[in-house]
């Protein structure tokens, strides 16, 4: 059909957008495709003649350019995963490279869907984006009579109660004018199919599950844990009718879209990018359930016939919205804005960045080393935008909270502050659960290891198969125990032994802070270390933005951690960040912004990650502030790693060019 102009008010440019003074002009880009793996990326690729090649600082190993034609049409691949979209994503917008003011930016890429939504092969814009990863967990075994899950907000009573963002990342609604386009423009285009697809999607008894896919208009769940079934089918849909005030319609899962959107987000609030162009497109490459009388495990990795169809109707349904903006792009330039040069003459150089996550957890840091020096950074978190530091070096910056935040801010700070970063040393330093049987409320471990635990499946322990200890298990594996293959790239991260080792052996010995309510709690243990005082350890990390608890997903933690380290690796801690935000890291070494082999990362337990005998699994999730571990981990943060800044900074002509010798 023939299309009209482009909505005006979509063709607005944005604010000024900061250049070297002597570097070259940044490429416009009319339309910025973001794919997260190589079969979504190769799509486009030809169809578009995307034949000019610009390598980014910052982005994936395996994707590190951006490709572009001669109509300003660009792509880039993100690599698969929360950790690596925010990664890459926030490092194409500081990375000067690009004039992103006018672009407008689609997301494209596969997912899982509600067969009571669409089928194999449907192409569905998004009109919100909702996290499935940031909530609380317990087995559904574990859970308390009446909870249809064992999944629930975080710091809620129940799974029905609504959560406050207060990740800031849970949800987006993208713009109306601009999804109302994209849906005109592909309502009626005609979509790949494929008979292998045609047959599975029989078994399923009503449509649209069993009709041939189409464009449509329902919304996008995103998390790093692939789940399958009915029963964490249904908590998507109630979850999502819950973060969205029942506006939005869940049909479509896939992994990337909220931590994408959080980079891009940040982009647009420094004035780099408009998050009014943003289109989210996701075709369906399986179902999210299994057909009738299926056991779920069977359905996990069938072979629907969906896979190839998708991925042609990510161009099919796409590139009628790619070709209607630049066919209808103003004449002339967009309008010109002012260009700022960075700061001149040397970069600042701290000997030591502290990483924080939130507040509480840098306020020690703040108060005790005197971080009075603030330096704004564009991209970093709206709630921390100043990297803060002090007269020798010392520096600290607070991330915010989860994976998507994490890898944005390490992005923009790697790529957008303009210091010089490659003798830093770095300490990742936030509060967690800890395991029981390796320290107590108020412990400090040093890790050497920090291992995903979200980049997996899982199936409800109510539908597993019954030998299973529990229902996740690895990605494009059959069960429990077999080990996956690294595919994300993220799933571990091992630190320099001989800088943990020194750490470890500056602190341990330091007096750690504790509580009134923490001494009573800990009574309830009847081991060691779990009902001592807490003191400095060294034992592992695992990362996820679900907040788990329980003996069950306790144990999965520590099997876990295991399995992907064939053995090396001890589990104690989980968290939310350090997996992302050694990605940006990792990245960052290749680029030659940082040394990876000058990082350190302390987790200081504000409470534990399984009951004392006698409590329940899910009094220790729903109460765990009773624990009254919160102000003595933070504190302890400070205290521990305090021996190691003043080592470092005090002997700085020793430490400048790598770990001394002792």
């Amino acid at each position: 059909m023939r299309s009209a102009p482009l909505l005006p008010t979509l063709l607005l440019a944005a604010a000024t957008y900061n250049v070297s003074a002597n570097a070259a002009a940044p490429r416009p880009v009319k339309v910025m495709i973001i794919s997260m793996f190589g079969a979504e990326e190769k799509v486009w690729t030809g169809p578009l003649k995307l034949e000019q090649k610009i390598a980014v600082p910052g982005l994936s190993p395996l994707h590190p350019e951006v490709r572009c034609n001669t109509d300003d049409v660009c792509q880039m691949t993100t690599d698969m995963g929360k950790a690596n979209a925010s990664a890459s994503v926030a490092a194409m917008i500081h990375s000067g490279l690009f004039d992103l003011r006018a672009t407008y930016f689609l997301v494209a890429g596969i997912g899982g869907i509600d067969p009571a939504q669409g089928t194999t092969g449907t192409a569905a814009w998004s009109r919100y984006l909702v996290d499935s990863d940031l909530a609380w967990e317990l087995d559904a075994r574990e859970r308390p009579d009446g909870w249809r899950t064992g999944y629930l907000g975080i710091n809620m009573k129940a799974p029905t109660d609504t959560p406050p963002l207060h990740y800031g990342s849970e949800m987006y609604q993208l713009n109306q004018e601009l999804l109302n386009r994209a849906l005109a423009l592909s309502r009626d285009v005609a979509l790949a199919d494929s008979d292998q697809a045609r047959n599975y999607r029989a078994r399923y008894a009503a449509a649209p599950a069993n009709q041939p896919p189409q464009v449509t208009q329902c919304d996008a769940m995103t998390g790093n844990t692939w789940y399958h079934g009915e029963l964490l089918g249904q908590r998507a849909r109630d979850w999502f009718q819950l973060l969205t005030a029942n506006q939005g319609k869940y049909c479509i899962v896939a992994q990337e879209d909220n931590a994408t959107y959080t980079a891009l987000k940040r982009g647009a609030l420094a004035g780099l990018l408009d998050d009014q162009r943003i289109a989210v497109l996701r075709t369906a490459s399986n179902f999210d359930r299994p057909p009738p009388g299926v056991p779920v495990l069977e359905s996990v990795n069938a072979n629907s016939g969906g896979y190839a169809p998708a991925l042609q109707n990510l161009y099919l349904a796409g590139n009628p919205l790619v070709q209607d903006i630049v066919q209808h792009w103003p004449a002339g330039p967009a309008p010109a804005a002012p260009m700022t040069a960075r700061r001149s003459g040397p970069s600042y150089a701290p000997r030591i960045m502290i990483v924080n996550m939130f507040g509480a957890e840098a306020a020690p840091f703040v108060k005790a080393i005197g971080l009075t020096e603030k330096h704004k950074v564009p991209g970093l978190s709206a709630r921390y935008p100043d990297v803060l530091c002090n007269r020798e070096q010392i520096c600290q910056l607070t991330t915010d909270m989860g994976y998507s935040n994490a890898a944005a801010s390490m992005s923009a700070l790697l790529y957008a502050s303009g210091f010089d970063l490659r003798q830093t040393y770095f300490i990742v330093a936030g509060i967690a659960g800890i395991s029981p049987q390796h320290g107590t409320v108020g412990s400090a471990a040093w890790a050497d290891y920090a291992i995903d635990y979200s980049l997996s499946h899982e199936i409800d322990a109510r539908e597993m198969p019954q030998d299973w200890p529990y229902g996740y298990f690895g990605i494009h594996t059959d069960g429990p125990g077999q080990k996956p293959r690294f595919d994300y790239r993220t799933e571990v991260f091992q630190l320099n032994t001989a800088l943990v080792d020194r750490a470890y052996r500056l602190s341990q010995h330091v007096v750690l802070s504790d509580s009134a309510a923490a001494k009573a709690y800990r009574t309830g243990f009847t081991a060691a270390p779990a009902n001592q005082p807490p003191a400095v350890t060294r034992c592992d990390t695992v990362s996820g933005d679900t907040w788990y608890a329980g003996e069950t997903l306790g144990r999965r933690a520590e099997d876990w951690s295991a399995l992907l380290t064939d053995g090396k690796a001890r589990y104690c801690t989980s968290q939310q960040e350090d997996n992302a935000t050694l990605e940006v890291l990792r990245r960052g070494e290749a680029a030659g912004r940082v040394d990876f082999k000058r990082i350190l990362i302390l987790r200081s337990a504000s409470d534990v990650d399984r009951p004392h005998p006698g409590q329940s699994n899910s009094d220790v999730l729903l109460n765990y502030a009773q624990q009254g571990g919160f102000e003595p981990s933070t504190a302890n943060l400070l205290l521990t790693t305090q021996p190691v800044i003043r080592e470092i900074t005090g002997n700085w002509k020793r430490w400048k060019n790598g770990l001394p010798a002792e």
